[in-house]
C-alpha cells in the first residue's frame, strides 16, 4: 500500500508505504511498481515536488528511496506543511 498526501503548492508526501514480506525485493518489483504509479499519478495532478519522511533503522528502504531519485535532506528544509511523524528522522525529496 502507499498514499499521497497533497501538502499544497504542488507538493505532496508520499505517505504509509508497505509491502508485505514475502513480495519484497527486486525480485519481486512490488514496491518500484507502487511507486512509480504513485508518481505518475502525482505528476498528473501538477505535483512537482514529492517528500517522505522515514526512520533511521529502515536502511532497505533509504536504498530503495535513494536508486528511486529521493535525495536525503534537512529537516529544516522540508515546507512547514510537511506531516512530520515524530519517529522520522530522514527525510527526502524527490522533483517529478
Amino acid at each position: 500500500s502507499v498514499a499521497l498526501l497533497d501538502i499544497g503548492d504542488n507538493e505532496a508526501a508520499l505517505r504509509k508505504m508497505f509491502v508485505a514480506a514475502p513480495y519484497r525485493g527486486a525480485a519481486h518489483g512490488v514496491a518500484g511498481n507502487l511507486l512509480a504509479t504513485l508518481c505518475d499519478h502525482a505528476y498528473a495532478r501538477d505535483v512537482n515536488t514529492l517528500y517522505l519522511g522515514t526512520t533511521a533503522k529502515f536502511h532497505a528502504a533509504h536504498r530503495f528511496y535513494e536508486k528511486n531519485g529521493f535525495h536525503l535532506v534537512d529537516v529544516e528544509s522540508l515546507p512547514p506543511t510537511f506531516p512530520r511523524m515524530a519517529v522520522d528522522t530522514r527525510f527526502y525529496r524527490k522533483n517529478l
